[in-house]
């Protein structure tokens, strides 16, 4: 008996370190820290200037990525970022914002569509072109960035919440003990529904 419940100690421990691993954040604990409060996305895109010194986490799916002789800058449209900081598949934006890197990020890989979380201190505004208008940026530095996997039917999970959008979403990552195989691993999932 006591074999037994030890077993399920042991069992119930692995489930949930395994869980644990899929809300983890992208980016570090401690500029997490320093972009606490986190500021709204639209306040940041109205007024730019008045967040200057800040430090802030967005993401979204790339538009442009242009090396210039001493930054990279990467067009982002903004989208919501879940719990592990990953921009939410949605059509909701508040809009465009600029990340200008010190590194040299190269296009065919920091590509447009490619989903991409940036931390960084916001630096003003910088205005650009879309089309024939004239467009305001909010222009902010890279501490951190990190490129998202590109989206396939292989690492997407179509789940039984998807199917009804009316039903609250649980997690943003599933795990799965043997799908994938014959990868020998746990595979994560991600949702497709946002």
């Amino acid at each position: 008996m006591q074999s037994c419940c030890s077993r399920w100690f042991w069992g119930l421990l692995v489930i949930i370190a395994i869980l644990g691993m899929g809300c983890g954040h992208t980016v570090s604990p401690s500029v997490h820290q320093q972009a606490q409060p986190p500021i709204p996305f639209r306040d940041l895109h109205s007024n730019p200037e008045a967040f200057t010194g800040r430090t802030v986490i967005l993401g979204g799916e790339i538009i442009n990525t242009l090396n210039t002789e001493n930054y990279t800058f990467v067009e982002v449209l903004q989208k919501p970022l879940d719990r592990s900081d990953a921009p939410r598949f949605t059509d909701k934006t508040a809009g465009r914002f600029m990340a200008r890197c010190d590194t040299y990020l190269d296009p065919a890989v920091y590509a447009k569509d490619r989903q991409v979380t940036i931390a960084g201190q916001v630096l003003g505004r910088h205005t650009g072109q879309i089309g024939e208008t004239e467009y305001v940026y909010p222009l902010i530095s890279c501490i951190e960035t990190h490129l998202w996997p590109r989206i396939t039917s292989a690492n997407t999970y179509y789940g039984y919440y998807d199917a009804f959008p009316w039903y609250p979403p649980l997690y943003d990552y599933y795990w799965y003990p043997f799908y994938g195989l014959p990868y020998p691993y746990y595979w994560p999932h991600r949702r497709y529904r946002w």
